[in-house]
């Protein structure tokens, strides 16, 4: 017999998870039926606190032609503190490909892009988002890391940036997984502009060294990268901050 929607959020009350529209108050509540493309909605659920009193979450996709998925399609934590770089939203894992009653589904890319955009609008001035780049879903981000591609003209660093998540991208990377956890792109947004012009001109700088050697790249990374690459360096110039 296949699991109902009803099925699957019971199971998850039972396990410690609610539905984020229970709690109103919550930022995450922001994200619970939120759109993020056509007839496809986010279902979020909030678990336990952790020990640095950040929020488990979960959040699964609802179709009007699928219902939803069996399994979530990222999972991840929230904080919010008083200070700026209290705030801040990571993903700790994310699913390219999800189960759905009859089969597995693809996540397209759009959609992929909508999901970001949703969790940076949660990210406050001086706050941060982080998303994971070891699962399969981010394979090509993890091969332009290791060979030197600046995170913002990564697909995932793009995508971060673009949603304004990206005065500032930190790879956080660490072999073995360690404290940290897995390896992701930590991306800031701007306290103020201000902020942007200081740390703009340094990201502009290293993508223009990028482009000068990225023909070193596999073809399938230059084909990627740079034009993301091309992309930022047009986006900030007509900023007036090149």
């Amino acid at each position: 017999m296949t699991a109902t929607t009803n099925d699957i959020r019971r199971a998850g009350r039972e396990e410690g998870w609610l539905p984020a529209s229970e709690e109103a108050s919550h930022p995450l509540a922001a994200l619970d039926a939120a759109t993020v493309g056509q007839g496809v909605r986010l279902s979020v659920e909030l678990g336990p606190r952790n020990r640095a009193g950040a929020r488990h979450f979960r959040a699964f996709l609802e179709t009007d032609e699928l219902g939803r998925t069996l399994e979530p399609v990222l999972t991840g934590l929230h904080h919010a503190g008083p200070h700026p770089g209290q705030n801040w939203v990571e993903v700790t894992d994310f699913r390219g490909q999800v189960p759905v009653a009859g089969g597995d589904v693809e996540i397209p890319e759009a959609i992929d892009v909508q999901i970001v955009e949703r969790l940076a609008a949660l990210v406050p001035p001086g706050g941060h988002l982080m998303m994971e780049y070891e699962s399969a879903h981010r394979r090509l981000t993890s091969r332009a890391l290791a060979q030197g591609v600046p995170p913002v003209a990564t697909p995932l660093g793009g995508m971060m940036f673009a949603a304004g998540c990206g005065v500032a991208l930190r790879d956080w990377y660490t072999p073995a997984g360690g404290r940290e956890g897995p390896r992701k792109l930590q991306g800031h947004r701007a306290v103020d502009v201000e902020h942007e012009r200081r740390r703009y001109p340094t990201t502009l700088q290293a993508l223009e060294r990028f482009l000068e050697a990225s023909a070193e790249l596999d073809w399938d990374l230059q084909v990627r990268c740079r034009p993301l690459a091309e992309a930022t360096v047009t986006v900030l110039r007509s900023r007036g901050l090149g």
